[in-house]
């Protein structure tokens, strides 16, 4: 257990109602609970949103947070210039009662840990950062612009400061590690970032059940995502379009949410031959999501930035091998026996590797099985477990 105080910066939001409790979404409270098993003074650092809109939120009021320290929410450019001082004023007051200070490199408009190295020579704290992220990270397919150059560029050189005088490194891909600190392995960990709680993954049992009673000619493919453009929605569609000319009988589901679902509605009810395309409506994570996986064979992973796609991990732990694209956050948690990767960005690529699933059906319950024992012993509970011994052997804490 971890005794110092111990400040959590982070960009993501709570919610304070009129009464003054907080609230957040309930990944982020899952994940703060198991923060709790090994921190007993945790305190936060992050945007307080006032609001009464707290339908499906989680309230964390009655979690054994010590101190929250209100950050303002940055929403566009003028309240970024607004908030920039009163923001910092905040994370000032956080440091100076922490003992052990924790941020990220994500976060808009930017990372709190920006504020924390210019922090770092005038105050004492110990200093943990998690690399998870690269939204501003340029991909090869990416245009390019002034203003993503320029984002590309300052971020990665401000990160590699921050690494630098971090006492302690945690990436979630060796991508990163490698990107940011080269071969270097002192005080650092590089371990995936996995929600799946162990009671949430299938049995082997139930994962014969499933095959046994499935007399499937057609595959069911689903693609469960963010629907924006980096995680590849274009490249499916003109995937599903190579499908149509080849006259390829598959089944593929696009579910999810985001600026591009109005697009997926309207593509998914044109006519594409032996090519069923539908759009379904996304459902909470946890137990309705794995039973929706559950009813699929494998599932599209289109992404076309570097980060690790959570997707992989929830597939795995279903029984569902996954055909995803080659990026670095992919390869670094698949292998060649339960997925099939298609060239990042290709929609040809793609569209190939479902014509093999189609061709040779019996390969996906093998790869099934495969995704299964990959997942084994790899949890949410465990990725914590793992952060606090590596944190255990790399800090001074009492």
């Amino acid at each position: 257990m971890i005794k110092d105080k111990y400040v959590l910066f982070t960009r993501i939001p709570l919610i304070r109602n009129s009464e003054g409790r907080f609230f957040c979404d309930d990944l982020w409270a899952k994940d703060l609970i198991l923060h709790l098993d090994y921190i007993s003074r945790l305190m936060l650092c992050c945007p307080i949103i006032d609001s009464e809109n707290i339908s499906n939120l989680v309230c964390i009021s009655d979690y054994r947070i010590e101190k929250i320290f209100p950050l303002k929410q940055d929403y566009g450019i003028v309240s970024v210039i607004q908030n920039l001082v009163p923001n910092f004023i905040g994370v000032i007051k956080a440091c100076k009662e922490a003992d052990i200070c924790h941020s990220g490199g994500a976060g808009w408009a930017f990372p709190l840990s920006f504020y924390l190295l210019l922090l770092r020579p005038l105050l004492k704290f110990q200093w943990i950062i998690v690399i998870e992220s690269s939204f501003w990270m340029l991909s090869e397919n990416q245009k390019k612009t002034a203003r993503n150059i320029i984002e590309h560029y300052s971020y990665t050189w401000i990160l590699r400061l921050c690494l630098w005088w971090a006492d302690a490194r945690i990436f979630t891909q060796s991508f990163y590690k490698k990107y940011f600190i080269g071969n270097s392995n002192e005080r650092t960990l590089v371990a995936p970032a996995i929600w799946v709680n162990e009671s949430d993954i299938l049995s082997l049992n139930d994962f014969n059940e499933k095959w046994l009673n499935t007399a499937r000619k057609v595959p069911e493919l689903i693609f469960p995502s963010r629907l924006i453009e980096d995680k590849g929605v274009f490249v499916l569609f003109q995937a599903i379009e190579h499908l149509k000319k080849q006259n390829c009988s598959v089944n593929i589901t696009i579910m999810g949410d985001g600026a591009l679902k109005e697009k997926c509605q309207i593509f998914c009810q044109q006519d594409f031959g032996s090519v069923k395309v539908q759009y379904r409506n996304p459902v909470n994570y946890g137990q309705d999501f794995f039973s929706v996986l559950r009813e699929y064979d494998a599932v599209l992973v289109c992404n076309l930035k570097e980060e690790q796609p959570r997707i992989i991990f929830d597939a795995f732990s279903q029984g569902l091998p996954v055909i995803a694209s080659d990026t670095s956050g992919i390869l670094d948690i698949v292998n060649k026996k339960n997925s099939l990767i298609f060239q990042d960005g290709d929609s040809l690529s793609l569209a190939q590797k479902i014509q093999e699933i189609v061709e040779q059906l019996k390969i996906l319950e093998q790869m099934g099985q495969e995704a299964l024992k990959y997942i084994d012993g790899k949890n949410h509970h465990q990725m914590h477990i793992d952060r606090f011994n590596f944190l255990n052997s790399t800090l001074k804490i009492s």
